[in-house]
């Protein structure tokens, strides 16, 4: 013999939306005053933090007009890199390099622009912040060392490329405008430098190597292959001392910005306004629940036999 067993409807698992408003109006004026206090407390505490401020440049890659040159394949058998133009890839990987920040930082002393509170032009040491401190990594100042550039530049240097416009951005973020569009300045001097010696270096090989082979060779066919190679270097040489055409182009130059980057304090206490005001929201209906699930417990063990 079967039993039928009526499901149990329970009315306190069902949504009383009317329920809820009752008590959101209930505390109304309390939800409201909280996020009003967390949205001003969190604006006075947002101009505790200094401004801070971007400089951007937008480069191109410089290009290459001459056709490539089906000789240059007699190099590239023997393993020899003859270079091609620069593209948005090359560029990112240069001004990301940790090589060409030690290089600019070493060069320009940027330390009282990027770490103005710590570093003693006196002394020209860094003083340790608090976390070396607390830490005991550092005891007492020291000389700037590349990876404190490199750990400098981490969050400040930003190198985007848009790969369909065919164009790199490099930006620097410090607590100076001039300051911001200055370092931007260094970086693209220094990473100019490195490409020019680079190809230097490069041509000077090549030149060594192609005199080498010319001196081997005796196939009068090929000592004209290799003539015009030597030739070519000789070009390429030449053709890297002109410093504003090499390389890069830059589309737009770093310009002192006028306004501030962040932070935007008016976000930031908007923000926290409205996430204030919706924990304030819950947290009434929260509380009101869980009386009322202790309500129904109590009642139902004063019920129980």
């Amino acid at each position: 013999m079967g039993n039928n067993v009526t499901p149990t409807r329970y009315e306190e698992d069902e949504i009383n939306l009317g329920e809820y408003f009752a008590i959101l109006r209930k505390n109304g004026w309390k939800i409201v005053l909280f996020s009003l206090a967390v949205g001003v407390v969190t604006l006075l505490v947002m101009f505790l933090f200094p401004n801070i401020y971007q400089a951007t440049a937008v480069l191109t890659p410089a290009v290459d007009e001459k056709r490539p040159n089906p000789a240059l394949g007699v190099l590239a058998s023997f393993g020899v890199d003859i270079g091609s133009p620069s593209k948005v890839e090359d560029l990112e990987t240069l001004f990301k390099s940790n090589d060409l920040t030690a290089r600019v930082f070493r060069k320009y002393n940027l330390w009282p622009i990027v770490l103005p509170a710590r570093f003693n032009s006196a002394t020209g040491k860094l003083n340790p912040c608090w976390t070396d401190r607390l830490f005991g990594r550092e005891k007492g100042p020291r000389a700037p060392g590349d990876w404190d550039a490199i750990r400098a530049a981490k969050d400040r240097l930003n190198v985007n490329v848009n790969k369909k416009a065919g164009t790199v951005s490099v930006s620097f973020d410090s607590l100076s405008a001039e300051g911001s569009a200055n370092i931007v300045k260094f970086y693209l001097d220094e990473g100019k430098s490195r490409l020019q010696e680079e190809a230097f270096d490069r041509a000077s090989k090549n030149k060594k190597f192609i005199e080498e082979q010319i001196g081997k060779t005796i196939d009068a066919l090929t000592r004209e292959r290799l003539y015009a190679l030597y030739g070519q270097e000789v070009e390429r040489e030449m053709m890297g001392r002109n410093r504003e055409q090499f390389g890069f182009r830059v589309v737009d130059a770093p310009r002192v910005p006028d306004r501030k980057f962040k932070p935007n304090r008016i976000f930031g206490a908007v923000l926290a306004f409205f996430v204030s005001f919706f924990v304030g929201c819950v947290l009434p209906i929260v509380r009101e629940n869980r009386y009322k699930n202790e309500g129904l417990q109590t009642k139902s063990n004063n019920n129980s036999p």
